[in-house]
């Protein structure tokens, strides 16, 4: 017939295994052999080399799928699961990206450490993709409400100022590229149009200079989509959720890669990182991208005489195996300055993804 009990070609040797006649598609086999299409390949991905993984269908150079041992349905699920699941990634080792299936609520929880100085902002964010176009950039519409600082909601002038001037933000349209990293403001205009409305308000509620100066600074910003984007490219929830993590890898799942994070005022810090996919699904069942590396000081490398100052990132994402959404971040940064600066950054879904 068309599958093998033994076979001397490592490593499938061992396994239960059909040989792949030419016209053969994942579709094809499961149907002749009455199996679930997608238990076929997933039972082959567990015991096959990770070069041999079969993703949306068999890769050319494949020669052999992986077959389940004719064993009752009992004894099949317990020795997959004492199996770790293989990550299954898209051609050229790519990490998938599918935003079509992004409509998620995020708690999210920043904890800033300034010397001996820390504060905590706390806030629901949700998440929605809205559409794509024919170049793969997406456009995704952001929510926030119930913003906490310091447990507490916002009582100081200043505090309040900012929550205000946050409602103008919001709803916010972005737009983000192929890779899930956040390049662009889409709805510049109807943000201003809210501003305007807004700052009245402002003004008719607040006095002094303080609020002034909040104002003048505010209009600064909104000056321009260039100008706006520039002032909110410090958000720690989207520069952190959409982080560009979906781009290709090497065969041993792992790459360097430069991050810039928002760490020091008015100022983009640069590390250099391991970037990482775990080839196997975690306990949980979740995909496992891991961001480590060191602080470059760009300025104590021009040789000023000074030794450089150091710093660390650590981020690690957790993301659906179906679909490749984020579920959780977790991300700690910090720079050696004379006085410490460390943010530590954690979203975590707050329902499960729907399908």
């Amino acid at each position: 017939m068309y599958y093998i009990e033994e076979s001397e070609m490592s490593p499938y040797g061992k396994h239960r295994i059909y040989k792949i006649r030419k016209g053969d598609t994942l579709d094809s086999v499961a149907l002749e052999l009455g199996i679930d299409a997608r238990e076929l390949r997933r039972y082959h991905n567990i015991y096959c080399p990770l070069s041999d993984l079969i993703e949306a269908d068999f890769k050319s150079h494949l020669e052999f799928v992986i077959l389940a041992p004719e064993k009752s349905a009992n004894e099949i699920k317990d020795e997959e699961e004492k199996k770790p699941e293989k990550v299954i990634l898209a051609k050229d080792y790519r990490l998938p990206f599918v935003p079509e299936r992004i409509d998620k609520k995020y708690k999210a929880q920043y904890i800033t450490e300034v010397g001996h100085e820390i504060d905590t902002i706390e806030m629901e964010v949700s998440v929605k993709w809205m559409a794509s176009d024919k170049n793969s950039f997406h456009l995704f519409e952001i929510n926030r409400k119930s913003i906490y600082i310091n447990n507490e909601v916002p009582d100081t002038v200043m505090d309040e100022l900012a929550a205000k001037t946050a409602e103008v933000l919001y709803p916010l349209k972005i737009v983000v590229d192929e890779s899930g990293k956040w390049i662009d403001i889409y709805n510049y205009d109807e943000i201003e149009s809210r501003w305007k409305g807004k700052k009245e308000e402002i003004l008719d509620y607040y006095e002094g200079e303080v609020t002034e100066n909040y104002i003048d600074h505010t209009e600064t910003a909104f000056e321009s989509a260039v100008t706006l984007f520039k002032s909110i490219s410090s958000d720690y929830f989207l520069r952190a959720f959409f982080n560009g993590i979906h781009i290709n890898y090497t065969a041993d799942y792992a790459l360097k890669n430069e991050v810039y994070f928002p760490l020091e005022k008015d100022e983009e810090s640069l590390f250099k990182v391991k970037q990482k996919i775990d080839p196997f699904l975690d306990e949980s069942f979740f995909v496992k991208v891991e961001q480590k590396g060191q602080y470059v000081d760009a300025v104590t490398e021009s040789n000023f005489g000074f030794e450089p100052w150091k710093g660390n990132y650590r981020a690690t994402y957790l993301l659906d195996a179906d679909n490749y959404g984020i579920e959780k971040i977790n991300l700690e940064c910090s720079i050696d300055y004379d006085e410490p600066i460390k943010v530590t950054i954690v979203i975590d879904s707050l329902q499960k993804q729907e399908n």
